[in-house]
């Protein structure tokens, strides 16, 4: 778009017949200048978004948080869990799933002491992680979708009544403190 826009602006004529011959417009020179500056801007935003985020990276991303994975005796897709091969029924040994680094996470407000360690020990007594969030407040969590942060809020006020709130939990903002591996 940035090429055409550029390559329409530089054959723009800009004069206009007058009395003794063709004279050179104010205006139309500065409409000229205008869609030569948004050519170019759209130019240089086109070769940055081709040279940083192509297609292939969504997919490297994507195929990075897969639950499944190639059977090593016929190549199709198998979850990681999986003890049997469902297409060649080959025996294979299950991974476990990787750790999440970032994702929904059940927070629970709460002050250093003995109210962090209560909420700590609410979390662990349902089987969650329990992971650091900012400040002193403690996490329940990650988990990879949202849904799952809700219900770990709802078995947190319901049968530890603990009050929680579903927040998202990253690893760029600076925000949170890194898990541990």
């Amino acid at each position: 778009m940035g090429v055409l826009l550029l390559g329409g602006a530089m054959v723009m004529d800009v004069s206009v017949p007058a009395g003794l011959g063709r004279v050179n417009n104010l205006g139309l020179m500065a409409e000229r200048q205008n869609y030569t500056i948004i050519g170019g801007i759209l130019l240089i935003a086109g070769i940055l978004m081709n040279m940083r985020g192509g297609r292939g990276s969504s997919d490297k991303i994507a195929a990075s948080y897969s639950d499944t994975r190639a059977c090593p005796q016929c190549a199709e897709q198998i979850k990681l869990a999986a003890v049997k091969c469902r297409f060649c029924g080959a025996e294979v040994e299950a991974v476990a799933p990787p750790k999440l680094k970032h994702g929904w996470v059940a927070s629970v407000p709460c002050r250093l002491g003995e109210d962090q360690e209560r909420a700590q020990a609410a979390i662990k007594a349902l089987g969650f992680p329990a992971v650091p969030m900012d400040g002193a407040n403690i996490g329940a969590g990650p988990f990879s979708t949202k849904q799952e942060a809700k219900v770990a809020v709802k078995r947190l006020s319901g049968e530890q009544s603990v009050f929680a709130t579903v927040d998202y939990r990253d690893t760029v903002s600076g925000k949170f403190p890194p898990l541990p591996d």
